[in-house]
């Protein structure tokens, strides 16, 4: 069915970030570790070259090998193209357009994942209408919309990531998506109990299944939380094992691939204090407030190079009402990269400045954890270029 699709080499890909100095978090009493120079752990640095049809802020990406030169896979929401950086050097080897007319178009994208450079999938929003299969050549393979045996509109509403930080996994004919909300944490303190983070897509029928049994954790029940605290982040690693990180749970979750759980490990920054629990609606403001003053972990990635797991946690920082907040104002905070081995033992938790790097467009490679200087609140900020710090963590 897939003609020259060629599922060879799984490629999973999870995304982080960086810093180079000592740093002594103080702001927002939540706690203190000892201050670690990250220093130590700097490798090399990245430069990628941005021409006037792309930006730095892209926010879809993957890693992989294109005629065996690793290099970084982005959704080009400016241009409608697929780029390809060598991470070599850092310049551009190629670009694709993705069709947005013609009779195969495929528009309103949002999400990529590079399974090999023949497997590219490139994925639609909301409805994932149209969303396709390409290779490395350009060419498109097949498109796919899931067929949905339902005359509810809701019920053809898939509202995917497939970003770094809940990336959409290909294993044997299935896609393994995580869900983003159509629902309101904030409102309702029943939100926990209805909502599903994962489905599944099977390719060769287009067909949805929903993973009824995997919920929310215990500790979020009746309680109503600032949307992001809704989210969760999730790695595959080398066993075949889903790893899910909550925004607001101090614990690393363990599942196997149908979503039955098979352990739960303590994956706690030193600077946590615990998460104010909520049971009314909240306001926005409330909603800011816990957001910005409470350390929470907005990312997980697992490092298949060297075995080890970089839990990211954001560190709350004194809530100021004045501020003008948005949903990009937590990459203000100060940060921290919680590394655990692959038995989930806490090797050293690594503090970052914030308003500098956007861990949300961390990656692993080969060569190690690279972390882009691409905070919007970053005073040295180049937009015709990013600039990625390289960290290697195998010492610990």
């Amino acid at each position: 069915m897939f003609g020259k699709i060629n599922f060879v080499g799984r490629i999973v890909f999870l995304p982080i970030f960086y810093g180079l100095f000592l740093f002594a978090c103080s702001e927002g009493g939540n706690g203190s570790v000892d201050s670690i120079d990250s220093q130590s752990y700097l490798k090399d640095s990245l430069i990628l070259k941005i021409d006037a049809k792309s930006s730095y802020d892209f926010n879809y990406f993957d890693i992989g090998r294109v005629d065996e030169i690793e290099q970084l896979v982005i959704l080009n929401q400016v241009n409608s193209s697929i780029d390809f950086y060598s991470l070599k050097d850092g310049n551009l080897e190629k670009r694709f357009n993705v069709p947005q007319d013609g009779p195969t178009p495929v528009r309103n994208t949002q999400g990529i994942l590079f399974y090999n450079q023949d497997s590219i999938f490139v994925f639609t929003a909301y409805l994932l209408s149209r969303f396709g299969l390409f290779d490395s050549d350009r060419e498109l393979i097949s498109l796919h919309r899931p067929e949905v045996d339902s005359d509810n509109p809701r019920d053809k509403i898939h509202n995917q990531s497939s970003a770094p930080s809940m990336p959409t996994v290909y294993l044997k004919g299935k896609l393994y998506f995580s869900h983003l909300t159509m629902g309101n944490p904030p409102g309702n303190p029943k939100f926990s109990e209805s909502h599903h983070p994962e489905f599944l897509y099977y390719l060769e029928k287009d067909s949805v299944v929903q993973i009824d049994h995997l919920k929310m954790p215990a500790e979020y029940s009746g309680s109503t939380m600032p949307l992001s605290f809704s989210l969760h982040s999730k790695a595959l690693n080398d066993l075949d094992e889903f790893v899910i990180s909550w925004y607001a749970s101090d614990s690393l979750f363990v599942y196997d691939l149908d979503f039955n759980l098979k352990s739960v490990h303590l994956g706690k920054s030193s600077l946590a204090k615990g998460f104010e629990k909520t049971t009314y609606p909240l306001s926005k403001e409330e909603s800011d407030r816990l957001t910005i003053s409470q350390t929470h972990y907005p990312r997980l990635i697992y490092d298949p190079h060297r075995r080890l797991y970089y839990r990211f946690a954001f560190i709350g920082r004194t809530y100021n009402p004045s501020e003008l907040i948005d949903y990009k104002s937590t990459l203000k905070n100060p940060f921290s990269i919680i590394v655990l081995d692959d038995s989930f033992k806490k090797l050293e938790e690594i503090l970052f400045p914030g308003s500098t790097y956007n861990l949300y467009q961390a990656f692993i490679a080969e060569y190690g954890l690279y972390l882009p200087k691409t905070n919007i609140f970053y005073t040295n900020l180049d937009e015709d270029k990013v600039k990625y710090e390289i960290f290697d963590f195998s010492s610990l």
